[in-house]
């Protein structure tokens, strides 16, 4: 980890990273939501269980927590989760849940975890409410005086249209991920294009439509593991100490930790390619993308990004790790926000695990960081293993398809239903692939 110009992530001890021995721990339920789990709907778009997750990442997660020392209990994040987490006298859970259905799905499982009163990793029910939300998330930005395209929601097909707005406009349902809802119609040029494809958004996602002026330029993202010192939380953001000095490594301050700035290789996809980080690339190509991490950036560039980052955290009430898309702006070459990812992928190959790689972490130690972020602000207390000694039986079946599901011991069998990819094998030494994968972006 860096120590350029910056203090210490004193909540992320090299000692734990690098011991990787069991000898403490907590009872944690690691909470997750599978597509194979969904709900059926005859009426959904075709992309709806992009942001679910598989068993092969639960299965990543669940190792890394069991390497760091802790009691690891999968637990498919549904109604029967009360009756569970008591069975089990859970400390704490690690929440990947994205949620099936309703306008604030991410933050479903997080506010019955707070009625239980049992605590959990990454933002809390406000944050994740608002950051689903990316036209409301916007107005926090505005308010704050930070940089983001101007936007209107449109309700209806027929919603005037704000005579402030110019065109070409991107298009995108208001409260979705994994570039869900975005294709080659997303930009559009004319009022008739911009009208029809509000039409289909409204139709198929059956959710208000986020319209915002188009950026053109590159598509950066920036991403950050740990929590703000309390002094920090209102404090100025120094823009000298978040710059680093050889470009290669990510940058400490005040608390958290900036994994390396990454920029989308547009370059790998055939001619025609839409120009945006759209679903089609993001799960139909994920096995042609490729990143450039670290982007290449001036360095004044770079730490502008890392501030805005940084505020687009605190302001939305984010927790233990976040990661905001940005596009740095061809003709003024200021960086845009875009969104805020206050619940981010973090299988083997999504983006914010790329990002910690392109420093030399491993997918594990990312799982870690994060657990242990949550540790520090939450003041848990590890136990020596063993102070529980009540096992559930480990039944034959996968655990990850009854809605009754408890614990899982050691490692199952590996569930990938995808091969490695030849780009993911064969991957550049500046830049980075990753396969096929759900729940890979966001």
């Amino acid at each position: 980890m860096s120590a350029d110009n910056s203090e210490p992530l004193s909540i992320f001890p090299l000692s734990r990273r690098e011991r990787g021995q069991g000898d403490e721990g907590l009872r944690v339920a690691l909470l997750y939501n599978l597509a194979d789990n969904a709900p059926a709907d005859p009426d959904a778009p075709p992309d709806a269980l992009d942001e679910l997750d598989y068993e092969r990442n639960v299965d990543a997660y669940a190792a890394a927590l069991r390497a760091a020392g802790h009691t690891v209990f999968p637990m498919e994040g549904d109604a029967a989760l009360p009756a569970k987490l008591k069975r089990y006298k859970i400390d704490v859970c690690f929440n990947t849940c994205e949620g099936y259905r309703g306008d604030s799905r991410e933050a479903q499982v997080p506010a019955l975890l707070e009625m239980l009163g049992i605590p959990y990793t990454a933002a809390r029910v406000l944050g994740l409410s608002l950051t689903l939300d990316k036209a409301m998330t916007k107005r926090v930005l505005a308010h704050h005086g930070l940089p983001t395209p101007r936007f209107q929601e449109f309700f209806t097909p027929n919603d005037p249209l704000d005579p402030k707005l110019r065109f070409p406009l991107f298009l995108k349902p208001n409260r979705e991920g994994t570039g869900k809802g975005i294709t080659d119609k997303s930009i559009v040029s004319t009022e008739f294009e911009l009208r029809g494809y509000v039409e289909y958004l409204l139709k198929n996602y059956k959710q208000s439509v986020l319209v915002e002026e188009y950026v053109d330029g590159r598509d950066l993202t920036c991403g950050l593991v740990g929590n703000l010192d309390p002094q920090a939380l209102n404090a100025s953001i120094p823009l000298d100490r978040l710059r680093s000095r050889n470009g290669q490594t990510g940058v400490d301050w005040a608390g958290v930790h900036f994994f390396p700035i990454s920029e989308v290789d547009y370059a790998v996809y055939p001619p025609g390619t839409e120009p945006v980080y759209s679903n089609r690339l993001k799960v139909q190509l994920a096995d042609h993308y490729h990143c450039l991490c670290p982007a290449t950036l001036p360095e004044d560039v770079a730490a502008e990004i890392r501030r805005l980052t940084l505020e687009v955290f605190r302001r939305t009430q984010s927790h233990d790790m976040g990661r905001v898309d940005f596009r740095l702006d061809r003709r003024t070459r200021q960086p845009q926000i875009l969104e805020i990812n206050a619940l981010p992928g973090i299988t083997p190959t999504s983006d914010l695990t790329l990002c910690a790689q392109a420093e030399g972490w491993t997918h594990a130690d990312l799982i870690v960081a994060v657990m242990d972020a949550a540790i520090g602000r939450l003041n848990l207390q590890p136990k020596p293993n063993g102070k529980h000694t009540s096992r559930a039986k480990r039944t034959p079946e996968s655990p990850y398809h009854s809605a009754l599901s408890g614990v899982v011991g050691a490692s199952s069998t590996a569930y990938d239903r995808v091969s490695p990819s030849p780009s993911a094998q064969n991957a550049p030494a500046t830049g980075f692939a990753k396969q096929s994968t759900s729940k890979g972006a966001d």
